[in-house]
């Protein structure tokens, strides 16, 4: 039996079978291929004509390390949130991308001159450039440095302390010695601005060298002139006595002095720079202090005053067992005082600083150093407090000697006092003598916190054009 057809609408028409989008695609393609061909090997064609027209671009690049650490192997200045390490590759950073950075680099390839050590080939990035042809002679030091702090790049490593130098050039010599000698002239930097503050200890030692040793001069001079006038050429042995211990104590006075001012010049430096960044808690840092440690500077400056004067009281009995026993009695006595001592002021420091750590963590640029600048200038408060401390006790020592030696009979006290003279002269100018040998070594063998890690190298393969 035949199936009757449905009935239909009489105003739907019969739905027309449709091809698939996939069918769609192909025939419109189909349809523009010459049209799709042309446009593509157009465009290979201009692109391939300028990859290969493009001059390659060598890279090369340069690894230093910054090592924010003291010489204890500890973050300095209680960085306890991080900010310190943060904000100091930061301020390298910027430090790298400078002006002044880049015309430090520019006179060094000015005065290098060439790529090749037989002086042929002149550095390009030095090269005088009219209407886009070099002229074989030299450019100036600004269009130099435009020119490097186009070609150079500095990213930080992630989770380190390392920074990449790089430098891009069409001559993969230029890039190599561009990148080093950036590399160098910031390691300089570094050095130089490392040794500053200890080659200020050692120019001001050395002026108070120089007049030491002029002063050691003209008491000599008058002492001898003295016993050739007066025919009177040495002193009992008891005034001899107390001549020397004198002229030692008082030498000793005299070379804390000149640390005191030291520091002193220090301290002002510190705080002007703390006032400077940030006025209200300087002044509330001036009102800060601590009993307990200035009573312990005191007793450890006693105890150190009274070792030094039982040594120069026996200068012969120093092997003597008694001599010995008091001597290691003062020792341990001095070493439990030093220890009592450097706890209170790390406790007194982490009292101090906490808040202004939590802050600097919140805040970047200047904030972060002023934990640093606080704490600095509250350990050179210390440490000038314990020297203040160890003068006074030094002076009340010397008093004593001072009646024992103006009891020196009256004949011999002319002399006495010139020996004293002489003598206190020459033991201050060998103990500034040795300060000053200790200030130039510390100088010389400051290497700053830049390290190279990996210097550049020639490239071989360009980064740009990829032909591929």
């Amino acid at each position: 039996m035949a199936t009757e057809p449905l009935p239909t609408n009489g105003n739907t028409p019969p739905e027309v079978p449709r091809e698939s989008p996939l069918q769609e695609y192909l025939t419109i393609i189909f349809r523009g291929k010459w049209t799709i061909l042309l446009a593509v090997a157009l465009v290979t064609g201009a692109t391939a004509f300028y990859t290969f027209r493009t001059r390659p671009v060598y890279e090369s690049t340069a690894m230093v390390l910054i090592d924010i650490k003291d010489k204890g192997g500890n973050v300095p200045f209680l960085d306890l949130s991080g900010t310190v390490a943060t904000n100091k590759i930061t301020n390298e950073l910027e430090t790298l991308k400078s002006r002044s950075m880049a015309e430090a680099v520019a006179r060094d390839l000015l005065e290098i001159k060439f790529l090749d050590d037989k002086e042929q080939t002149l550095i390009p990035l030095v090269q005088a450039i009219v209407q886009g042809e070099p002229q074989g002679s030299l450019a100036t030091v600004r269009d130099v440095t435009s020119r490097i702090e186009k070609a150079m790049t500095f990213m930080p490593i992630r989770d380190s302390d390392l920074i990449k130098i790089t430098a891009r050039s069409t001559e993969p010599r230029e890039a190599a010695l561009l990148s080093n000698t950036f590399t160098r002239a910031y390691t300089d930097r570094n050095l130089g601005a490392s040794r500053m503050k200890s080659r200020a200890v050692r120019e001001f030692l050395q002026t108070q060298l120089e007049e030491k040793h002029s002063s050691l001069e003209n008491t000599e001079k008058l002492l001898q002139d003295y016993m050739k006038s007066s025919g009177v050429v040495s002193l009992d042995g008891e005034a001899n006595k107390v001549v020397q211990q004198l002229s030692l104590l008082e030498a000793t006075r005299d070379a804390l002095e000149i640390d005191i001012t030291s520091r002193s010049r220090t301290l002002i430096s510190y705080k002007e720079e703390f006032a400077r960044l940030e006025p209200s808690v300087a002044k509330a840092m001036e009102q800060s202090n601590d009993a307990y440690i200035r009573r312990l500077q005191e007793e450890l400056a006693q105890r150190e005053v009274q070792r030094s004067v039982i040594i120069a009281q026996n200068p012969d009995v120093r092997g003597d067992k008694d001599f010995s026993d008091k001597i290691k009695g003062l020792d341990s006595q001095i070493a439990e005082l030093k220890k009592n001592l450097q706890e209170r002021i790390q406790n007194f420091l982490k009292v101090l600083l906490p808040g202004d750590v939590t802050s600097a963590g919140k805040e970047a640029g200047q904030a972060g150093f002023l934990p640093q600048v606080k704490q600095k200038i509250i350990e050179i408060q210390i440490e000038l407090d314990g020297l203040t401390a160890k003068k006074a006790a030094l002076g009340g020592v010397i008093a004593e000697y001072e009646r024992q030696f103006n009891q020196i009979p009256q004949k011999s006290i002319a002399l006495a006092q010139m020996e004293r003279a002489r003598l206190s002269s020459e033991k201050l100018y060998l103990l500034v003598e040795e300060k000053f040998n200790e200030a130039a070594i510390a100088e010389t063998s400051e290497f700053g916190y830049v390290t190279v890690m990996d210097p550049a190298t020639i490239p071989e393969i360009p980064v740009s054009p990829k032909v591929m």
